[in-house]
């Protein structure tokens, strides 16, 4: 009788500091889910009629075997019980990373750090990764470390009941896994369409989030059972996304969030995403959407919409 091997937690590395948080991250999850550890980094190569072609090989070889040491060296310093593959590629990074994450469990990267025509020439890693990973992808502020103490708090950012099997899925049982509560946030802007000033000066704002907070709390009844152990709470707020999410993640260990169907070309992550993977202030944990929408636990399958009906 064969068995299937477990599939690999596969992290990015480039050889500098601002990987050593995804690295620690990616073992922790690595050891946590009793998988094997794929580290990968991507040498990118640009030639030149002018360069001597086999000198120029023996030179990569040589920095391939350099970089694989380093890392190897790092892993055995922070960890020495979890079976770890080394793997560098010629290649640009997102491409390196989607190819090598192909059978991943999980894709973990550090956050990007490069800026202007830097970011312009090399691409941006994080947002093409972010737009094409079919595995869940977790990106990882530089200088996260697993020691710091835990804030003991989960954030997923609920947008509408479309695809919610998906998304509270995954945030429940990381929830469980590390004895976090639940802290389950939507947020909007205000549409004078809906809210705007009535000719009595009465604004229905209150009345709209608690609609919300009632939608929420039904579509949130089966997990609750499901997760008995998970202690759950229920923040609307009428705000901006973008900022209420960045605010939400100074007090959370990790924030979860939805990523739709990946575009053909090119990152395309949206104004909520974007922000939120370059700016959290803890590790974001992006869920890709299904092709096929799963239907809600032990509910029928929610029309699409949004929360406020």
């Amino acid at each position: 009788m064969t068995t299937t091997p477990p599939r690999p937690v596969v992290v990015g590395h480039d050889g500098t500091y601002a990987s050593s948080g995804a690295l620690r991250y990616a073992l922790a999850e690595a050891r946590r889910s009793d998988a094997p550890l794929r580290i990968v980094h991507a040498m990118p190569l640009q030639t030149s009629a002018f360069l001597d072609l086999p000198v120029l090989a023996e030179e990569l070889d040589a920095e391939r075997q350099q970089v694989e040491a380093t890392v190897r060296s790092e892993v055995a310093r922070l960890a020495d019980d979890v079976e770890v593959q080394v793997v560098t590629c010629h290649g640009a990074p997102a491409s390196v990373l989607l190819g090598a994450a192909e059978d991943a469990r999980l894709l973990v990267i550090g956050r990007e750090h490069r800026t202007g025509l830097r970011r312009l020439l090399g691409g941006a890693t994080t947002e093409d990764v972010a737009a094409h990973a079919g595995a869940p992808l977790v990106v990882v502020p530089e200088g996260w470390r697993d020691d710091q103490v835990p804030r003991q708090r989960v954030v997923v950012a609920l947008k509408a009941p479309t695809h919610s099997t998906e998304l509270l899925g995954a945030a429940f049982r990381r929830a469980e896994q590390s004895g976090a509560a639940l802290r389950v946030v939507h947020a909007w802007e205000p549409d004078d369409r809906v809210v705007g000033h009535r000719p009595d000066g009465w604004t229905p704002q209150v009345l709209l989030v608690e609609r919300a907070v009632a939608a929420i709390d039904d579509l949130l009844g089966p997990w609750r059972r499901a997760f008995p152990g998970v202690v759950v709470n229920v923040e609307v707020h009428v705000a901006d996304p973008r900022t209420d999410l960045l605010e939400e993640s100074a007090a959370a260990d990790l924030v979860v969030l939805l990523r739709g169907e990946a575009p053909v070309l090119g990152p395309h992550l949206g104004g909520v995403l974007r922000p939120v993977l370059h700016a959290a202030d803890c590790p974001v944990l992006l869920v890709p959407a299904t092709k096929a929408e799963l239907p809600p636990l032990d509910l029928e399958l929610e029309h699409a919409g949004t929360l406020l009906r």
